[in-house]
């Protein structure tokens, strides 16, 4: 064999290499399509059902934020009561409306379908930045207003505590404790009118002519009631003031960036 001959042989050999590394690669990279597609395809669904599950969220929110204003005003309202007034001039029934009700619902949080995008490794594989710090800002909010609540509550037991201490609760009217809770639907206003128009009901009247006694004459625990409500409020303050419209706003923006890279 020529050396001619040789070269040719070795330039046809060196041929079928590379279209053989070639075929090779361009499988590789067709499967690597294919698992990316896969995989996008997947964190679009996991995405959607996020942006459902903040809907979920949103509408529970609601009446969650209006029982802590509810509890907020209710406890600026007994503070403001108790303070430097003397206890022979404080009357049971008064009391007992302005404390009836302490602390709120817990948040009962959409979680699944973030919880599934994190497992999935789907939050490192999204390619919009922003809105994988959006859910990141949205999931933190929402596990430090559990923390909130749990301190909250903790804070509203101690109230509820020394309002058994001072306050007889004692009053025998079928349905008065249900007509008194602080239920779905109810408005800032009708907070207001609650609040400072129940001396006027037929209710209270009825109320205060049984002349239920208070508990205890000690006015420092009083005044600790007065402080305790007086905190109380101004710590629960921050959530429908700055927390929640917060995490309205990380909704709203989580939802929009959805919405263009996903539908």
């Amino acid at each position: 064999m020529s050396r001619k001959d040789v070269w040719a042989y070795v330039r046809y050999a060196l041929g079928e290499v590379l279209l053989i590394v070639a075929g090779i690669l361009l499988a590789l990279q067709i499967n690597n399509w294919n698992e990316e597609r896969i995989e996008q395809k997947e964190i679009r669904e996991y995405a959607l059902n996020l942006s459902d599950a903040i809907d979920a969220d949103m509408k529970m929110l609601g009446p969650v934020e209006m029982q802590i204003k509810a509890i907020m005003r209710q406890s600026e309202e007994a503070a403001n009561y108790l303070r430097n007034r003397a206890v022979d001039e404080m009357s049971n029934a008064e009391l007992f409306f302005l404390t009836n009700t302490t602390g709120y619902r817990p948040y009962t949080w959409n979680r699944a379908a973030l919880e599934q995008l994190k497992a999935s490794g789907g939050l490192r594989k999204m390619q919009n930045t922003l809105l994988v710090q959006r859910i990141s800002d949205y999931d933190a909010l929402a596990q430090h207003l559990d923390q909130d609540y749990q301190e909250d509550e903790g804070s509203a037991r101690a109230i509820w505590h020394l309002v058994n201490e001072l306050i007889d609760q004692n009053y025998p009217l079928d349905g008065l404790y249900e007509l008194l809770l602080w239920e779905d639907g109810f408005t800032d206003s009708d907070i207001e009118r609650r609040l400072t128009k129940f001396r006027e009901t037929e209710l209270f009247k009825e109320l205060k002519n049984m002349n239920r006694s208070l508990l205890s004459q000690d006015i420092a625990k009083f005044r600790q009631l007065a402080n305790l409500n007086r905190d109380y409020s101004e710590n629960v303050r921050a959530r429908p003031d700055i927390e929640l419209p917060r995490l309205r706003e990380f909704a709203r923006e989580i939802q929009s960036l959805i919405n263009d890279d996903y539908r």
